[in-house]
């Protein structure tokens, strides 16, 4: 048998990766919301965890796993493209541009529509 140790472990490629994901969460999260009380209050609204959690993801101190992570990435395109991009999926990130895009010139056909209704 052999025997793997916390060293053996803290040196693989896979857990490093695996350290730095709080860190990357945290990232996408201030960049889409922000480091205010009202980022942790959206944060707890969307995934119903507490005040403290959600300031340990915002900050990059622990990340969510599961249900939280999914609820996360279905709120923020930023947590959302961040998940992509570690996965290997960088490809599929157009798809999110693309329909911010189209609701950028959705809105501007509406502003030219009523500029020309007046």
């Amino acid at each position: 048998m052999v025997r793997i140790t916390a060293s053996q472990l803290r040196e693989s490629g896979s857990m490093v990766a695996e350290a730095a994901f709080p860190e990357h969460i945290g990232k996408a999260l201030r960049q889409d919301l922000g480091a205010s009380r009202r980022a942790t209050k959206t944060v707890m609204r969307w995934t119903e965890v507490s005040d403290t959690t959600a300031r340990s993801w915002i900050s990059g101190r622990s990340a969510p796993s599961g249900w939280h992570l999914l609820t996360l990435a279905a709120n923020s395109d930023r947590v959302m493209t961040m998940i992509l991009q570690m996965t290997g999926h960088d490809d599929l990130e157009v798809g999110l541009e693309l329909e911010r895009i189209k609701e950028g010139l959705d809105q501007a056909l509406s502003h030219v529509c009523a500029m020309l209704e007046r």
